[in-house]
Parts: structure tokens; C-alpha cells; sequence
């Protein structure tokens, strides 16, 4: 008998540890400050904020880096108190548990060379279809259920980002 994707997930422990939740934090930190970095060296980028009425250029990145900002402190905030207030139970680092993640970040390695050869919409749509159908065909086993969720979430985000940008702000994302 085959086995289920979920079959392998620990839903015994809802919570992670706190030495995790300070790990997380840290690790978007680092994001954050690049980002941030990136976006607040760049004084083209930043004057285009000043321009009135229109936000400019800038509006979206630091509107992005700034829930990021805001979800990073509060992951940070997590871990510090139940660190503070002596939990200690829940998933930590261990073995295992980490290949969806270094998966999800060599799938955006790719996304981002992608986008450089197919163009953005093409590799926001193989990406976004992907993951879709992994995580859908995790969660609940049914291949078919799974490609079609992947296909018509992908397909939602192309027309999402096209009508966005290309149709209503006039950027051409290719």
C-alpha cells in the first residue's frame, strides 16, 4: 500500500521552538536588511516617492519590504518571549526539515534566471504552478487535484501580475 504524502508529518507538536522562531527571524532579518539596503541606496528609486500624488517607483518595494520588516519583528518577538518564558517544546532544527525550504529557495535561484531567459510571466507561471501542485499533491495525495490546482493558481497569478502591471500601472514586466 502506498503511502501518503502527509503520512510523514508530525501534527503532534503544533508549535515550533523558540530557538527556531529566533532562527527564522534572523534569517529574514538578513533579507530585510538587504532589501532595505538595496532599495534606500538607490536615491533615483527613493526621490521617486517624493513626486506628489503618483507613489513613484519605490512605493512597492518598500511597501514589500516594510510587511516583511513588520512579520520579521514578529516572528523575533515570538521567539523571544516563549525563549523568555521557558517553552521549549515544539519542531526544532532537525535533519530533514529542511528540504523544502533549501528546495523553495533554489526554485526562486531559478525563478529569477528564468524570468531573465522566458520572461517574467512565463517563469511566474512554472514557478507559482509548482509549488502549487507540490504542496496541493502534499497535503492531500491526489495527483490529479494537484495539477490542476498548480495550473489554475498559476494561471490566476500571470492574469493577477498582467492585469496589475501591464493593464492598470503601465510597467512592462515581459
Amino acid at each position: 500500500m502506498a503511502q501518503h504524502p502527509s503520512d510523514n508529518v508530525d501534527t503532534s507538536e503544533a508549535t515550533t521552538s523558540p530557538i527556531l522562531d529566533l532562527a527564522v527571524a534572523a534569517f529574514f532579518a538578513i533579507i530585510c536588511a538587504a532589501g532595505w539596503f538595496s532599495v534606500l541606496s538607490g536615491k533615483r528609486l527613493m526621490a521617486s516617492l517624493e513626486g506628489g500624488l503618483d507613489p513613484g517607483a519605490a512605493f512597492l518595494p518598500v511597501l514589500v519590504l516594510g510587511l516583511l520588516s513588520f512579520g520579521t519583528a514578529l516572528i523575533l518577538i515570538k521567539g523571544l518571549v516563549r525563549l523568555f518564558v521557558g517553552a521549549h517544546g515544539g519542531p526544532s532544527l532537525r535533519q530533514g526539515d529542511h528540504l523544502p525550504a533549501v528546495a523553495l529557495f533554489l526554485g526562486m535561484v531559478a525563478l529569477c534566471l528564468a524570468a531573465t531567459r522566458i520572461g517574467l510571466l512565463p517563469a511566474a507561471f512554472l514557478f507559482s504552478a509548482a509549488w502549487t501542485a507540490w504542496l496541493t499533491w502534499r497535503r492531500n495525495g491526489r495527483r490529479a487535484r494537484a495539477l490542476f490546482s498548480g495550473l489554475i493558481l498559476g494561471g490566476l497569478l500571470c492574469t493577477f501580475l498582467y492585469v496589475v502591471f501591464v493593464s492598470v500601472l503601465k510597467v512592462p514586466i515581459g
